[in-house]
């Protein structure tokens, strides 16, 4: 009887060459992992093989047993075994995750770190077909779309898993009928975590249902994978036929849309949900300047047709005195105030004429303050300064440029306009000229 067969050789993509780093606990699954791969490096099927073994700080004894067991039975087998040992109830009420979060980062860490020591390319894990459906119900019940549902790859990046396509009993019978002995970890038994509760509980309602449940799921999870891919496919030639125009992208059906942003997601973090893909979405038919919170402490924004995905970085936090007859460098440009005999009007976007008479001085230059509110030149009113910019679609480098504003508020947003109380009028005795010139160029305007 053996449990690795050429097709799921072809799935994990081993060419023959690769050395392996196989995850070693001592249990059935990884046990009988550990016989198949010796089989295939004996057979030229894969390269030099290695056995790892991390031991979690939580069952005491029963954990140096495991250790002591795996230690013979690798002096047995002639394979070279590393082992390392963590405090898992540490890390985890430290972090603030569950046991089995803070197990799975240590074991993985423990893992990578070995096979970058020891040059391998691969590490192979002990998930089988049963291990496949109890993902699969898992992603379910937490309301994971189609991706979730695919479970376990045979391949994921340098994970490979190549007995997937077997069950949990097959892998007993295997050892059985070798006569080999495995260890049993007693956590496994107890229904503290989800994964044990679904185990111990629903896989046997399931099965008395259907004995091929296990299967089935498995089945449609690969089934899944296939259509998922596929439109992983759709999505990828959409995003590189809009060229990530946000408007575009609204356009796409909504199976499409929820592809495109979930590969944006994927091109940014690994630490995502649902939920975030689903307010990315939403972010495709936002006004510019608008963000959303993206977990890992990231923000998608809208910048004008462009979708920005990175660190909710802290602002920058600018004010600055505009004096009258000097200029100012601020990070986005340069602003000068000069006194002028006439008013050219129309002006350039970042240029204003201001009554001098009406300015509450002194001016400064400052970024807009929450919930501050504008009264734009013609409006009869005021609104809110988010508003404005939103109504005036300006992204958000420019929504951080720094205004003028008096004792009284905003007087000129450079790219808008001046305030309704400022305005310039037949009567005004003193013309205050103030201009903004983006970055280092200057063109000579002031002083002229």
């Amino acid at each position: 009887m053996l449990l690795v067969t050429e097709d799921m050789l072809n799935a994990c993509r081993l060419t023959g060459r690769e050395a392996v780093v196989c995850a070693f606990s001592g249990g059935p699954d990884s046990t009988a992992l550990l016989l198949e791969l010796l089989r295939l490096r004996d057979q030229g099927r894969i390269g030099p093989l290695y056995a790892a073994h991390f031991e979690h700080g939580i069952r005491g004894q029963e954990a140096r047993d495991d250790l002591m067991f795996c230690r013979e039975l690798c002096w047995k087998l002639r394979v070279p075994l590393f082992s390392e040992s963590g405090d898992v109830p540490a890390l985890a009420q430290r972090e603030g995750l569950s046991l089995e979060t803070a197990a799975r980062q240590l074991r993985y860490g423990f893992l990578r770190r070995l096979k970058g020591a020891l040059g391998a390319e691969v590490i192979a894990l002990g998930h089988h077909r049963d291990d496949q459906a109890e993902t699969v119900l898992l992603h379910l019940v937490r309301g994971s779309g189609m991706s979730g549902l695919t479970g376990m790859a045979p391949r994921s990046g340098d994970l490979v898993r190549p007995l997937l396509g077997v069950s949990r009993e097959d892998i007993r019978a295997y050892l059985q009928e070798r006569g080999q002995s495995w260890r049993q970890d007693s956590t496994n038994l107890s229904p503290d975590g989800a994964r044990n509760r679904l185990r111990l509980e629903a896989m046997g309602a399931l099965a008395a249902v259907n004995p091929r449940a296990a299967e089935h799921i498995a089945r449609c999870a690969n089934r899944l994978r296939a259509e998922d891919e596929y439109l992983n496919g759709l999505a990828q030639s959409a995003l590189g036929e809009t060229g990530g125009s946000r408007r575009a992208l609204s356009k796409l059906p909504p199976v499409l849309q929820n592809r495109a942003a979930l590969l944006l997601l994927r091109q940014a973090t690994e630490d995502f949900t649902e939920a975030d893909v689903s307010r990315l979405v939403t972010v495709f038919s936002l006004p510019s300047g608008r963000t959303v919170p993206i977990r890992g402490g990231l923000v998608a924004r809208a910048d004008g047709d462009r979708l920005l995905i990175g660190p909710a970085a802290k602002e920058e936090s600018f004010c600055e005195p505009l004096p009258v007859g000097q200029t100012v460098d601020t990070p986005w440009g340069v602003y000068g105030a000069e006194w002028a005999q006439r008013a050219v009007i129309p002006c350039p976007a970042n240029e204003a004429y201001l009554d001098g008479d009406k300015v509450a001085w002194p001016l400064t230059l400052r970024q807009a303050r929450p919930g501050e509110r504008f009264a734009p030149l013609g409006l009869g009113g005021s609104k809110l300064l988010s508003d404005y910019y939103t109504d005036r679609k300006m992204p958000h480098d420019q929504r951080r440029t720094p205004l003028v504003a008096d004792e009284a508020g905003p007087v000129f947003i450079p790219g808008g306009t001046v305030a309704e109380r400022v305005k310039i009028e037949q009567g005004t005795q003193r013309i205050l000229h103030i201009i903004f010139e983006k970055g280092e160029e200057t063109n000579g305007k002031l002083g002229r």
